[in-house]
């Protein structure tokens, strides 16, 4: 069977892609500061041209992961909301079972995201390095600031979707939403006591009740 030639555009993708896993994979074992352009490039197979002919610097490498892996995180929200009108019609209020499959969704969606073990250890390097580094840290806060504000829209589509009446402004749910997975995210680092599935389901399930998401 003949390969299929990849195109100009295809070839510079499935470059970036491979330097993006090898960089994340050395971040996370090594750290970003231990890690070195030379290190991404030997480990992609690449060469120093064509990593900068994708990134400009190491660090514009550390954000584009951030916000791959974000990407990566919230693509499960829209098939959440997307399910629940296809049950109940676009736009409809949910129904008490809608509300509690769509509440019930979103738990176990959330619940799992915290096991990813590479992904925290990736974020507190980011949060690390952000620290000694005040460009790094402007650019990581203005990403943050844009994660803050798609959480916030979902936390309100949810709410509009389920037919409450948020009790707090939606960034600040976003916001404290966000640090509880991150909290036990790190919890679950290892080096901490794990807490099992069924545990963070409980808590986020908890967290959600007590700020007016559930019913």
């Amino acid at each position: 069977m003949k390969k299929t030639r990849l195109t100009r555009q295809q070839s510079q993708a499935q470059t970036r892609q491979r330097l993006l896993d090898a960089a994340q994979a050395l971040f996370v074992k090594k750290g970003f500061g231990a890690t070195s352009v030379e290190h991404i490039t030997l480990a992609a197979g690449y060469s120093r041209g064509a990593f900068y002919s994708n990134f400009k610097s190491k660090t514009q490498l550390f954000i584009a992961l951030l916000k791959r892996d974000h990407e990566r995180i919230i693509a499960g929200l829209p098939v959440i909301v997307d399910h629940a009108d296809a049950i109940g019609g676009e736009g409809a209020r949910a129904g008490s079972d809608e509300r509690a499959e769509m509440e019930a969704q979103l738990t176990q969606y959330y619940s799992r995201i915290y096991q990813d073990t590479k992904l925290y250890t990736l974020w507190l390097e980011a949060r690390l390095h952000a620290s000694r580094d005040p460009d790094f840290c402007k650019q990581l806060d203005t990403f943050q600031q844009d994660i803050l504000v798609t959480i916030a829209q979902y936390v309100r589509s949810f709410a509009h979707r389920a037919g409450i009446d948020l009790p707090f402004p939606a960034e600040q749910l976003a916001l404290g939403f966000m640090a509880l997975c991150d909290g036990m995210g790190i919890y679950h680092l290892p080096g901490h006591s794990h807490a099992d599935e069924n545990n963070a389901q409980q808590i986020l399930a908890h967290f959600l009740a007590r700020v007016g998401l559930q019913r």
